[in-house]
């Protein structure tokens, strides 16, 4: 497989004629303190400039890291980059039993934000002639799928109609992840567990989210790769843009290194949350097994934004969403979502949950300003959707009086500022 081309010069050849009707397919100082209408056309349109970018609100920032503590985690961290440099905020510990305090140069799992990860190799490969996006994943994979047409694209826009294997795995949070914990899948027992359920949708009648898609997109990238998915996430991602607190674990169960320890809740009201730190990630592999840093995950979706990693042409694609539900806020493209937040700014990247961790991963479109932010737990929805709360903060600064939008706007015309539940990458039960 050929080497990808240095960052000074890498995605910024133009493309050929053919190249580009391929991509087409359908389309067109730091610091720290302790189911929605499918119909919709697809939309890439960035907002019109604001009249100035508001300076992040750090402690708007801290007050969602405390709510997220507040409704379960153990600790929670938040690092803003833009143009003045970074910001880190850290509260809680990043370990119960030691009472080590959150520590913003600490990995942690990152979950489904690996699915962004797994999205750009593909692109590039799609870039290099290897693959289209609207061929059938059976050109590539033959005798995979039970339907010829679930194509490529299907599987990164989550609108394949293959189901989510994890539904069923974590039914029951504890016990499901016990039996899980220390396993190897390979890649074919987890399309068969996917395929032993009834799928959700046609494909691309509408978006399921379904780890299922990302599992295949890393048996593509081996397939036409020939080497393991954690190669081409060290040669084409990781080691341009020195990432160095990120790597593909699995199915080691270790985070080398300062880290942050996980821990799940039960689902048992009141019951003792549960060390969820060591596992092999084996259920979720090119879905969600990356480890990274706050720094990293600036780094990479800043990166990405700014076209360091894609051509002008799949940048484009890769932005061009559909609606997740029907609040008219929320988005994905291809392994990315988009959040369009109270102020009118518009955010890229991704959420992650494993057990034990959430995530949030954002940038704007101009990659000038990104948020990574992480609380240590999971299996309790409300410390995700505090969590979210950083993205509000930081990209819009410290709250005036908003325009009315179609988040912040009640059915009797008054102001309604509670935060919409966070979108959930696994099975949960608070």
């Amino acid at each position: 497989m050929p080497m990808p081309l240095p960052l000074s010069s890498h995605r910024r050849l133009t493309a050929s004629a053919a190249l580009i009707a391929a991509l087409a397919g359908v389309l067109a100082p730091a610091t720290s303190a302790s189911a929605a209408p499918t119909s919709a056309a697809p939309t890439s349109e960035a907002p019109a400039a604001p009249a100035r970018t508001p300076a992040p609100d750090m402690a708007g920032v801290v007050a969602a890291l405390e709510s997220a503590m507040a409704n379960g985690a153990p600790g929670a961290m938040a690092r803003y980059l833009g143009p003045d440099g970074a910001r880190e905020r850290a509260v809680g510990v990043r370990d119960r039993r030691s009472g080590a305090a959150m520590d913003t140069r600490a990995r942690f799992r990152i979950g489904s934000v690996t699915k962004t990860f797994s999205s750009v190799v593909l692109l590039q490969l799609v870039e290099e002639g290897r693959l289209t996006l609207d061929a059938p994943v059976n050109t590539y994979l033959e005798g995979l799928l039970p339907d010829d047409r679930i194509t490529v694209r299907h599987l990164l826009t989550h609108r394949s109609g293959l189901a989510d294997y994890t539904n069923a795995m974590f039914e029951r949070t504890v016990p499901g992840f016990e039996a899980v914990r220390n396993r190897v899948f390979s890649y074919q027992e987890l399309v068969d567990l996917s395929l032993a359920e009834p799928r959700t949708t046609e494909p691309g009648a509408a978006y399921a989210y379904s780890n299922a898609n990302f599992v295949v997109v890393g048996m593509l990238i081996e397939k036409l790769t020939g080497r393991p998915v954690a190669d081409a996430y060290q040669r084409r991602i990781i080691k341009p843009l020195r990432l160095d607190a990120t790597a593909y674990v699995h199915p080691d169960t270790r985070i080398r290194g300062t880290h942050v320890r996980g821990y799940l809740h039960p689902d048992e009201a009141g019951g003792p949350l549960v060390d969820s730190t060591e596992q092999t990630l084996s259920w979720a592999q090119s879905a969600g097994a990356v480890i990274s840093s706050p720094a990293d995950l600036n780094t990479f979706t800043s990166a990405l934004m700014r076209g360091r990693l894609l051509s002008p042409a799949t940048l484009e694609e890769m932005t061009t969403v559909t609606p997740t539900d029907a609040t008219g806020t929320r988005f994905y493209g291809l392994g990315l979502r988009r959040y369009d937040l109270t102020c009118g700014t518009q955010v890229y990247g991704h959420t992650g949950t494993v057990q034990g961790y959430y995530t949030y991963a954002f940038s704007t479109r101009d990659g000038r300003r990104s948020l990574s932010a992480l609380a240590n737990t999971s299996n309790h929805g409300a410390a995700n959707t505090a969590l979210g709360n950083t993205l509000e903060a930081a990209f819009c600064g410290k709250k005036q009086s908003p325009a009315p939008t179609a988040r912040s706007t009640a059915p009797d015309g008054t102001l309604d500022h509670a935060p919409l539940p966070a979108e959930r990458d696994l099975p949960e039960r608070h």
